[in-house]
C-alpha cells in the first residue's frame, strides 16, 4: 500500500512539474523573465509618476489660470481712458489697442482745432434704438467716423425717431415705432448720453454702439455696460424713474422742434442744417462729409482773418 501510494505521489509530482514546464516554455513573456527584470513594477512606477505630474499640473493650471482671468477681467473693466495710460501689454492683453490710437488722434485732432480757433463740426444724429437703419447707421458710419475725427466733431445723439409723447400729470408716455421695447431702449440711451456728458464722450458713443450691435438692443444694457467700462446702476435707476422721462422729453421736443421736419430716420444734421444731400453724404461717407466740413469752416475763418489784418495792419511800433 505504501508502494502504490508512493508511486501516485511522485506521478501527481511529476505532471505538475511537466505541465509548469510546457506553460512556461510557450508563454511569449517567461514569468521567470518577468521576475528577473522587475518589469510590472517598474511600469507600474512610472505610470503612477507620469499620473501624479499630469494630476498637479492641471491643477496649477486651473488655480492659477483662474487667478489670471479673474486678475484680467478687473482690469480689463476700467474705463478706455484708463487702461490707455498703462503699458503696452496691457493694452494688448485687454485688446483696447484700436481704442487707444482712436483717442489718440482724437486728441491731435482737438488740439488742431484749439490752434487754428476752428468750431467743432456739430453732428447731430436722430434715430430709434431698434430701426435697423439707425443700427447699421450708428455701427457703420457714426461710431468709426467718430473713432477717426472725434477731435474735431461734436457728436450729439437724439434717441427719439418717429415716436409720439402725450402728458400724463406729472409724466410723459411714449409710443415708440417698433413697441415699448423700443422706448425702453431709448430712455436707457437718453440716461447713459446724460451721465457721460462732461466725463468722456467716446464712453456715451461706444456704449450705444454696443447696444446697437447686439440683436436685443433694448436689453444689452447691462452687458454694454460691463463692456465698455462705465456704471449700469446709475442707468438703470436712470431709466425707471421720472429723470428718465425727463430726459426723453427733451429728446422728443429736439425732434419735433426740427425743421424740415423729420420723416425718415436716421435723420442727420449738420451745423444746424439738414438738406437731402447733407443726408446722402452722412449714409454714404460721414467721416469725409465731417472733415470737408470743418475744413471749408476752417478756411473760411483764415480768409475772414487775413481780411481783418489787412483792414487792421499793426503799427509800426509793435
Amino acid at each position: 500500500m505504501t508502494k502504490v501510494h508512493t508511486d501516485a505521489f511522485i506521478d501527481r509530482a511529476d505532471f505538475v512539474h511537466f505541465m509548469a514546464s510546457h506553460r512556461r516554455q510557450n508563454s511569449p513573456h517567461p514569468l521567470k523573465f518577468w521576475k528577473a527584470t522587475g518589469r510590472p513594477r517598474y511600469l507600474l512606477e512610472v505610470f503612477s509618476l507620469l499620473l501624479a505630474i499630469s494630476i498637479l499640473f492641471l491643477a496649477y493650471r486651473y488655480y492659477f489660470g483662474s487667478l489670471a482671468d479673474v486678475f484680467d477681467e478687473k482690469l480689463c473693466a476700467k474705463p478706455v481712458t484708463e487702461l490707455c495710460l498703462l503699458e503696452q501689454q496691457v493694452i494688448d492683453a485687454c485688446r483696447v489697442s484700436a481704442n487707444c490710437e482712436a483717442l489718440s488722434q482724437q486728441k491731435k485732432d482737438a488740439a488742431a482745432a484749439k490752434q487754428t480757433d476752428t468750431p467743432l463740426v456739430l453732428v447731430e444724429v436722430f434715430y430709434e434704438v431698434l430701426c435697423r437703419d439707425s443700427k447699421e447707421f450708428i455701427i457703420e458710419q457714426v461710431f468709426p467716423a467718430f473713432q477717426k475725427v472725434g477731435g474735431i466733431v461734436n457728436m450729439s445723439l437724439v434717441p427719439y425717431g418717429k415716436a409720439t409723447e402725450r402728458q400724463d400729470g406729472n409724466e410723459y408716455v411714449f409710443t415708440c415705432q417698433h413697441g415699448p421695447n423700443e422706448c425702453k431702449g431709448n430712455i436707457i440711451q437718453s440716461c447713459a448720453i446724460s451721465l457721460c456728458e462732461g466725463k468722456d464722450r467716446n464712453l456715451a458713443l461706444s456704449f450705444v454702439n454696443c447696444m446697437m450691435v447686439s440683436h436685443d438692443s433694448a436689453g444689452a444694457g447691462p452687458s454694454c455696460a460691463k463692456d465698455v467700462g462705465v456704471e449700469w446702476a446709475p442707468i438703470e435707476t436712470c431709466s425707471t424713474s421720472s429723470a428718465g422721462n425727463k430726459l426723453q422729453h427733451i429728446m422728443a421736443q429736439r425732434t419735433d422742434s426740427l425743421k424740415p421736419k423729420l420723416n425718415w430716420v436716421p435723420w442727420v444734421v449738420v451745423n444746424g442744417v439738414h438738406t437731402q444731400d447733407i443726408q446722402d453724404q452722412a449714409t454714404n461717407d460721414l467721416r469725409k462729409l465731417i472733415c470737408d466740413t470743418y475744413k471749408v469752416r476752417m478756411i473760411s475763418i483764415n480768409r475772414v482773418q487775413r481780411r481783418r489784418r489787412e483792414h487792421n495792419p499793426p503799427s509800426p511800433g509793435r
